[in-house]
């Protein structure tokens, strides 16, 4: 186990990567990979956005901020967080989910110090991408299997949400390894790595809860918002009819219900969570000592270049107002409002502009006039009876 207590309540790398962890030139290529990932989601997250969805996609982003503040003791002396792949892909679909964790990670990186700005590509890679890849791709899987077996719905959906949410956990510690293989500044034993997945199966499993008690308290309120739940069991099914729209009142109702729990989980349970070393601190510092006079690691391991964020000094840095105590829950509290309304113009500006209709050509206009002028000095046309007549 790693000594923390030199530290003096810096993190060193906070809840996420921080600059250092891996060289300039690999953190430049998994920029550029995620700008592409990213922008390849959001293009497709058009045609699962509409203007009455804004607000409920907003608000889950905004849940995920709130979570993502909550470190949990998973092991004597490590603590971990809620990533939330899987759920954002489970309620919102693949690509809005990728949207709106990105939009998560963005703030915490520009305005909350929590992962560095060199490393966002990286974070995004292995937090968005790789963890929400996974995890939808596990739930649509074994979606499909409990459907075969006739499992009863509730239970295959909270099923389904544990065990992606789990799978995504792992896959993000996996597409960190793969990160760290290709551009990490030290060479680790293998069982570094080793420790590494050790440390994360308890976060996994909390990851699983997590999902699971969202998902289900969503579909208990609104089943057709569970984005899973709307998609065919193959979702390579061409001919499947398209999903019903969520009812008015549900929507209504899920949006209070979220909103509401998205500031009690940043003002009440943020300020309440553990301030010990994450699981990815605690694996990478391994091997590492602190120096309590200097504040830096010395010895071989994988945190051992990691950089003081360039931003530390802001005044919401490390989810304090200006490092006063007590000010966590205020700070979460303002984080979570800023994602809410920074998710809720991001969507608003991809949601599709209805097509307007395209005005007659001139030539038509006239044609139709003296159509209709012919017709008029014609006159009615009569059958053969009423002439007769």
């Amino acid at each position: 186990m790693v000594d923390t207590s030199g530290f003096a309540g810096t993190d060193v790398l906070a809840l996420h990567m921080g600059d250092g962890l891996i060289a300039d030139r690999a953190s430049a290529w998994f920029f550029v990979i995620a700008v592409i990932g990213v922008s390849i989601a959001a293009w497709y997250a058009r045609s699962d956005l509409s203007k009455r969805s804004v607000p409920t996609a907003a608000v889950v982003c905004a849940l995920l901020f709130a979570l993502q503040v909550v470190d949990v003791p998973v092991l004597p002396d490590v603590s971990g967080h809620v990533v939330g792949g899987a759920l954002a892909a489970i309620l919102l679909g693949p690509f809005v989910g990728a949207v709106a964790l990105t939009i998560v990670l963005v703030v915490q990186a520009f305005v909350f110090a929590d992962g560095g700005l060199s490393a966002l590509g990286a974070n995004v890679t292995n937090m968005v991408l790789v963890a929400i890849a996974a995890g939808f791709l596990a739930a649509t899987a074994l979606r499909a299997l409990c459907e075969h077996h006739g499992v009863r719905r509730f239970v295959m959906l909270g099923l389904v949400a544990f065990v992606a949410g789990f799978v995504s956990a792992l896959a993000a510690v996996t597409g960190f390894v793969v990160e760290y293989a290709l551009g990490g500044t030290f060479a680790v034993p293998v069982s570094n790595i080793g420790f590494l997945y050790a440390t994360h199966i308890p976060v996994g499993l909390v990851e699983g809860v997590v999902t699971a008690a969202v998902v289900l308290a969503v579909a208990r309120i609104s089943p057709e918002s569970v984005h899973l739940t709307r998609l065919p069991v193959n979702p390579l099914d061409a001919t499947a009819s398209p999903p019903p729209p969520p009812r008015p009142r549900a929507r209504g109702t899920l949006f209070i219900g979220l909103a509401f729990t998205s500031l009690v989980v940043a003002g009440i349970l943020a300020p309440l969570a553990v301030d010990t070393p994450g699981a990815l601190e605690v694996a990478t510092s391994r091997g590492c000592e602190i120096d309590s006079l200097a504040e830096d690691l010395t010895g071989d391991c994988m945190a051992r270049d990691v950089e003081e964020h360039r931003l530390a000094d802001s005044a919401l840095a490390d989810y304090t107002i200006d490092d006063r105590p007590g000010s966590t829950g205020v700070a979460a509290v303002l984080g979570t409002l800023g994602t809410f309304v920074l998710a809720s113009v991001c969507f608003r500006a991809l949601v599709p502009r209805p097509a307007s209709p395209r005005p007659r050509s001139a030539a038509h206009s006239n044609g139709a006039t003296r159509q209709a002028e012919s017709t008029g000095r014609r006159g009615p046309r009569v059958s053969g009876g009423d002439a007769s007549r």
